[in-house]
């Protein structure tokens, strides 16, 4: 934990130096010393952006990630679209196919039986600091397009913002937690 609470204080600290530096010397040509009080306030400013989730709006992964939540059931159906095959259409557009393109074929070659019964496809994606996969569940052991029962959509997006995790004896290290995108159900009407 002294660990985390160093590094906490020492990185912001040399990156505010640096950007001080940097707007001291280039752009305003100063020849001065860097104010050390400047180098404070600029390090907390750094420690409250660095742990302010606004600060997920930066960053580019972040839309992909939102723009690909819009199609999670819940927040779809809220903002009035309907479960159908233009819904289908859409979220296998992220996995390069369509309903129409997918080979079915292989679909049924590989199907799989869960431990109710219940048998389905699962296409999964990785790119950048996005994962998000989408299950076809279908009402018995014939993959078809006209015999889909229901769909599991899931997505998170990696915040790469370290945090001391581990258990209470020696299994200390840092790692970061992922946002799913239950964080853009906030704002509807039924979420809890």
């Amino acid at each position: 934990m002294l660990t985390y609470i160093f590094l906490l204080i020492f990185i912001p600290t040399i990156l505010s130096y640096l950007i001080l530096t940097f707007i001291y010397r280039i752009i305003f040509k100063s020849k001065e010393k860097v104010s050390k009080f400047l180098v404070f306030l600029g390090s907390i400013g750094l420690i409250i952006f660095y742990y302010t989730p606004y600060s997920y709006y930066l960053e580019p992964s972040f839309y992909k990630f939102k723009e690909i939540c819009q199609l999670n059931p819940e927040i779809y159906q809220a903002n009035g679209g309907k479960i159908d095959e233009e819904y289908y259409n859409k979220v296998l557009k992220y996995f390069d196919t369509s309903l129409d393109t997918l080979d079915w074929e292989y679909v049924q070659e590989n199907l799989l039986l869960n431990r109710n019964g219940a048998y389905l496809y699962k296409f999964e994606k990785y790119y950048d600091r996005i994962y998000h996969s989408f299950a076809l569940f279908f009402n018995d052991n014939q993959a078809r397009k006209d015999n889909i029962e229901t769909i599991l959509f899931y997505a998170n997006w990696d915040t790469i913002r370290p945090l001391p995790a581990g258990n209470e004896g020696t299994g200390f290290f840092l790692g970061s937690v992922p946002i799913s995108c239950i964080y853009f159900k906030k704002g509807l009407n039924n979420a809890k």
